[in-house]
């Protein structure tokens, strides 16, 4: 039996240890051991997430994985609500919250001013930055990494992220050069379309730093570029949900779930912000 409550999220009559992910009209549900057998009526809590985003989030035989499918059943265990993953593409993601589809963005999602008008940011997580790939071969030769604005560089991105948009603001010398995904714009890299892939520190972790993910045509550059924050979104005026989620974050901070997630998803150096660090940019002003 499904429903609604006075939040607008759906209701399952169904044991709390069941996690449903859903593709449009198309749902499959599988048992996970979360919470056991619960009450009757569990509040779901509808989790939006592009499967685009390896580690953080992407699919794998079918199923989303990553470090934030990981993490939305952690929270979902400790906030005892059902956790419904709906994929659907990254530029789709704040319409769909905004739209009332979701009631939080759980993607790998930066905070930026933009998005902030927008929505309502829980504490971050995760400090990244956008940083460059190149060709493997291209690391004895000319290309170097300062050359990346220079005039008659290109430089690839994938279109709607923040590398998109400090490519275009900080590189106008360069050409920039949008792709649909990740793959695209790697391949492009390959093909010699453009000199430069600019993308998220965790794609780029996961394109030339781990043993087992590693593509030996490519390099990462390991110097941010940019200094980001990753955090949940919410609806700019739940303010209620937004406090929910940073309590939970904090159980994770505290008791090393956090950083064990982080740790498996991602093999390398990274800094899992503690609950001290930078606040993300305010809510909007119409937010309670």
């Amino acid at each position: 039996m499904t429903g609604t409550n006075g939040l607008g999220r759906r209701q399952y009559g169904s044991r709390r240890g069941l996690w449903l992910c859903t593709w449009g009209a198309v749902a499959l549900a599988w048992p996970l051991v979360l919470l056991g057998a619960g009450l009757a009526q569990a509040e779901a809590l509808r989790v939006g997430i592009s499967e685009s985003y390896p580690p953080l989030a992407f699919s794998q035989d079918g199923v989303p994985s990553g470090a934030e499918a990981d993490l939305a059943k952690a929270v979902g265990e400790l906030l005892g609500d059902e956790i419904v993953l709906v994929a659907m593409k990254f530029p789709d993601l704040v319409p769909s919250l905004e739209a009332g589809k979701v009631d939080v963005v759980m993607s790998g999602l930066s905070i930026t001013e933009e998005r902030s008008k927008k929505v309502r940011f829980a504490e971050p997580y995760l400090r990244v930055g956008q940083m460059a790939v190149i060709r493997a071969d291209d690391l004895g030769r000319s290309v170097h990494p300062d050359e990346i604005g220079a005039e008659g560089s290109r430089v690839g991105v994938k279109k709607g992220t923040t590398g998109e948009g400090w490519a275009k603001e900080n590189l106008p010398k360069a050409t920039v050069v949008g792709f649909d995904t990740v793959e695209e714009g790697t391949q492009g890299l390959k093909d010699e379309k453009v000199d430069y892939f600019v993308h998220d520190a965790p794609t780029v972790w996961r394109l030339t730093g781990r043993s087992n993910t590693r593509d030996n045509e490519l390099a990462g550059i390991y110097r941010p570029l940019t200094k980001e924050f990753l955090a949940w979104a919410v609806p700019a005026d739940d303010e209620a949900l937004a406090a929910k989620l940073n309590g939970a974050l904090k159980t994770l901070r505290k008791d090393g779930q956090l950083q064990a997630i982080l740790d498996r998803w991602i093999p390398v150096t990274k800094v899992a912000l503690p609950s001290d660090a930078p606040q993300p940019t305010a809510a909007p002003a119409t937010a309670p």
